[in-house]
């Protein structure tokens, strides 16, 4: 009976530390291994047209949430816009206050993902992730009616790169020309060609083809070429919320789908972030379709 025990015991420890590795290289950051800095190339990457899921992300009008109403109402958030403005001058006076609110630190994270807390924090000399910035400017420009989501950019080789292979911005629906845009909040930075404002995949592809487009970088906190040159090995996975609730470590254990993953034609999806954890929560597609629905 003790021998079945320890045989037992032993098994699960066994099965246990097998899925572990499988879940997580690195053991959750403990092991060492991996790359340390990603590549710097930028490929040129494509995309089908037609759509390959039967999707529909929903996005809502979350202007009248209680917790959003406080938030617009205690940092004054309608003094920033105008209806004399465009809503993408509107858009990107809202990224810049958010962008002025703290000084960029890549490795403090929040206690709470709260963006209110993290405003307050900020008042008090935190500094935090481009995390934050997506988080804090996301609910301000929703709170004041605007369709806007999170998106992760990733390089071609997160998989075994130990940090610094993923990057976080926001898209803003623009209703007026039905059409995604990109923003990036931790830089104050929009992008446009012959004055119609690119998505992610677009400012891709143009970096990519060096075509002339203008950087919108009122802040100027990184010269136009230098933040090209940094943002482009990001722009090759491109992943947004479905909308359905936040991602626990449950959801990683039995890949519950809580994100969509656009990936290039010809390459495999990411299976690691970073060596930290298996990537299971995504579904994956190859059609810009999928990943940037027109609204109605």
């Amino acid at each position: 009976m003790i021998k079945k025990t320890i045989y037992f015991v032993i098994g699960l420890f066994l099965v246990l530390l097998i899925f572990s590795f499988w879940m997580s290289p690195s053991l959750f950051g403990l092991l060492p291994g991996g790359k340390e800095k990603h590549r710097s190339d930028v490929l040129k990457i494509s995309f089908n047209n037609e759509k390959q899921l039967d999707l529909s992300i929903p996005y809502s009008d979350f202007s009248n949430n209680d917790n959003l109403i406080e938030l617009r109402k205690s940092f004054q958030l309608d003094t920033l816009i105008s209806e004399k403005n465009t809503d993408f001058e509107n858009v990107m006076n809202i990224q810049s206050w958010v962008h002025s609110r703290w000084e960029h630190d890549g490795e403090n994270t929040p206690e709470k993902n709260d963006p209110t807390y993290i405003l307050e924090q900020a008042k008090k000399g935190e500094r935090f992730r481009c995390v934050e910035y997506s988080i804090v400017t996301s609910a301000c420009l929703k709170s004041l009616g605007f369709i806007v989501r999170g998106l992760w950019l990733k390089t071609r080789d997160v998989d075994v790169v130990n940090s610094g292979a993923g990057h976080v911005v926001n898209e803003v629906y623009l209703k007026d020309i039905g059409k995604w845009f990109f923003i990036d909040p931790q830089f104050d930075i929009l992008v446009e060609k012959n004055g119609i404002p690119l998505n992610a995949v677009e400012f891709q592809e143009a970096i990519v083809n060096n075509e002339k487009i203008e950087i919108v970088n009122p802040s100027k906190e990184i010269l136009d070429n230098d933040y090209i040159k940094w943002v482009g090995p990001y722009l090759f996975y491109f992943t947004t919320s479905l909308n359905n609730g936040a991602i626990s470590n449950w959801d990683r254990v039995i890949g519950t789908k809580k994100q969509l993953t656009l990936v290039p034609l010809g390459h495999k999806p990411p299976t690691y972030f970073q060596r930290l954890f298996r990537i299971r929560t995504n579904l994956k597609t190859n059609s810009i379709e999928d990943f940037y629905p027109t609204l109605e």
